[in-house]
């Protein structure tokens, strides 16, 4: 177990087959975190790291792309969501590719996962799971994107993707005392996040969620400031950082087979290849400046 040193997991879809690659590689190494912070798939993802069940994420992606409703317009149109969500976050993990729920409940790992109140847009965190059914209905209600997925009802708040308000969790991270982060991104160094051209959309939809608008109007900026303290953060030696070498190619809503195949053996080279520097990162003994939680969006 490495003190002190949080991960965090960046979410976006379909992409989130990078992340599994950068898992893979960590239970290689025997890399071990007393806190992992995420939202969106990356809770998908990051379950099957906390159980150290390695490939398994790799076989769920296989089991997705070989399941003609897993993504699908049929599925949004029939059901309104995109994802097959019964299928992705119950049948799945409980029959297809078991999560080992033992293993989790008894994991030293706290699994910290971001979910957003609709009515209020305030990110809400879980790292209490006291049952199958608890861990899936958070982990659902932390990938049910906005318009593209129901909302999930949950100790009675309506929740949605954690990544609306909280795309990526450092703040869980350091209010659990972690001077150094591991962060694992799903877009290339540079990425910016534009303005999204549906706010006229959002306001007609969810026209008696006020809060809930702002944040979606909002969220690029939320996502570049906190990248920008990020890579602030990283020239401090306060943040290691894993992300694409290259624009990926998959899409949030990619179901080819091959692409995210190679998607994930992408994350698992490049992750390979900055081991030494990981290493060096995590030995390092530098003293860190102090993290000012003001500089990160509340």
């Amino acid at each position: 177990m490495i003190e002190n040193t949080g991960l965090l997991l960046e979410g976006g879809g379909m992409r989130s087959a990078y992340t599994a690659g950068v898992l893979d590689l960590f239970l290689d190494k025997c890399i071990e975190f007393p806190v992992v912070a995420t939202a969106s798939s990356g809770a998908l993802i990051g379950s099957s790291y906390i159980t150290k069940q390695r490939t398994r994420n790799y076989k769920i992606l296989e089991e997705v792309t070989n399941h003609k409703d897993a993504v699908s317009i049929k599925n949004w149109i029939r059901n309104k969501e995109i994802f097959g969500m019964d299928y992705i976050f119950d049948k799945i993990p409980r029959e297809i590719v078991p999560l080992d729920l033992v293993a989790f409940l008894n994991s030293p790992t706290k699994f910290i996962i971001g979910t957003t109140n609709i009515h209020t847009g305030d990110p809400v965190y879980f790292d209490k799971y006291q049952s199958q059914e608890e861990l899936f209905t958070i982990t659902r209600a932390s990938c049910s994107l906005p318009v593209l997925a129901p909302s999930i009802t949950y100790n009675n708040m309506e929740l949605m993707d954690g990544g609306v308000s909280d795309p990526i969790p450092i703040r869980p991270l350091v209010k659990q005392g972690m001077k150094k982060h591991i962060v694992v991104l799903t877009r290339n160094r540079g990425y910016i996040k534009k303005a999204t051209k549906l706010n006229w959309f959002f306001k007609r939809i969810f026209k008696d969620k006020p809060e809930l608008i702002k944040i979606l109007r909002d969220r690029h900026q939320i996502y570049n400031d906190t990248m920008k303290q990020i890579y602030e953060m990283e020239k401090t030696n306060e943040v290691f950082i894993i992300q694409p070498e290259q624009p990926l190619t998959a899409t949030r809503f990619d179901n080819n087979k091959e692409k995210l195949k190679n998607l994930y053996l992408q994350g698992y080279t490049e992750a390979e290849s900055k081991y030494s520097q990981l290493e060096l990162f995590l030995e390092a003994k530098d003293n860190i400046k102090p993290f000012v939680s003001g500089n990160v969006p509340s």
